[in-house]
């Protein structure tokens, strides 16, 4: 099968990491790997905070960037763990790929689904069911998209200072409300969601979960109607159906701060959106730097 089939205009070489830099041995030894799901392993009870990231089956470089930056375990002084999540893709080329970098860092959870904006919320909610599954002692889970940029040791230090319980944290956008407009990919029929305002809710770029509603949260998924928009289905709709409170944390941010690319920007802030596989390593290098 063709590349293309997943990746439009490019080819996979483009994707070429380090991860398929390794000693002959090791790739020798996952060329005989023939399992489709090596999943990560379960996490210890001592995990402070749960790092989980949907991310799409050919983003290659964003997971790549994520592992050397802000998701390398020294990048706080937490016990942390991080967990990428994909769906599934119709190429048999990308999917041997995916499993050599399954195989090599046993981070990666390949869900049954296929990769849409219309399926993130899916996405979610496998996600939410990992975790309740494999981590169900973490004190806090971090949902958050492969473009974001993320100060981990300052949101460690804002957790432990407020120490918040049955809540969802993060960007908490104002004034709520559907978006009727048939031509925007953000349109919801009243079909979909007939009340003229969302419930409050926390945006999907970035929030924090904390691990006392992880559980309820997923079992809430069961019986609440599902709404493609991702961040007011669980944020909103799920989080309110189990009294969860959702609260607006300083520090999160939808943007880049000026649309500049440095990391010093990010001393005092937590969380910052759409940055490239490259930018979010030269942050970390400039965020690092004395």
């Amino acid at each position: 099968m063709d590349i293309m089939n997943c990746i439009p205009g490019t080819t996979l070489r483009l994707y070429s990491v380090s991860f398929r830099n390794v000693p002959v041995s090791i790739k020798t030894v996952i060329s005989y790997i023939k399992v489709k799901t090596l999943t990560p392993k379960i996490c210890s009870d001592d995990i402070e905070l749960l790092i989980l990231i949907p991310s799409t089956t050919w983003n290659f470089k964003q997971r790549d960037a994520i592992r050397r930056t802000w998701g390398n375990a020294k990048s706080s002084d937490a016990k942390t763990k991080v967990v990428f999540f994909t769906g599934q893709c119709i190429n048999d080329t990308l999917q041997e790929v995916l499993e050599e970098e399954m195989a090599l860092f046993r981070d990666v959870v390949q869900e049954n689904i296929i990769e849409s904006y219309q399926s993130l919320a899916e996405k979610s909610i496998a996600l939410l069911r990992w975790a309740s599954s494999n981590c169900p002692k973490v004190t806090y889970a971090l949902k958050t998209d492969d473009d974001m940029f993320i100060n981990i040791q300052n949101l460690v230090n804002v957790l432990r200072e407020r120490k918040p319980t049955k809540a969802i944290l993060g960007f908490k956008p104002p004034n709520p409300s559907p978006v009727r407009h048939k031509g925007s990919k953000y349109y919801v029929s009243r079909k979909q969601y007939s009340k003229d305002r969302y419930p409050p809710y926390i945006s999907g770029t970035a929030y924090v979960m904390t691990g006392d509603i992880i559980s309820a949260l997923y079992n809430s998924t069961r019986y609440v109607p599902l709404l493609f928009i991702e961040d007011v289905y669980i944020t909103g709709m799920c989080r309110e159906q189990i009294g969860a409170e959702a609260i607006c944390l300083p520090g999160f941010a939808s943007s880049k701060s000026n649309g500049k690319i440095n990391g010093k920007n990010f001393e005092k802030r937590i969380a910052g959106h759409h940055f490239s596989p490259q930018d979010i390593i030269q942050m970390w290098d400039e965020l690092m730097r004395e």
